[in-house]
């Protein structure tokens, strides 16, 4: 599964990625990776390329999503 650790997520990115979801905090690459299932990884990579200023690369993530429900929230951004 890619995460945002494959696409060099820096400490401030991490920080304000931690903003967008208020009930879970992520704090290192092991931790992460026992709490996320595959939406969520998308969902933070689409966080995480929102950021950056990447539109286009953020809307491949949410693309990918397969919840409905979750892909309808985030496409809010």
């Amino acid at each position: 599964m890619e995460t945002i650790f494959d696409h060099n997520v820096t400490g401030v990115e991490i920080e304000l990625l931690n903003s967008f979801i208020p009930s879970r905090v992520i704090r290192n690459k092991e931790k992460y990776m026992v709490n996320v299932d595959l939406d969520k990884s998308n969902a933070d990579l689409f966080h995480l390329y929102i950021l950056r200023g990447e539109s286009i690369k953020a809307e491949q993530y949410l693309n990918k999503i397969k919840d409905p429900k979750y892909k309808y929230i985030l496409s809010s951004f």
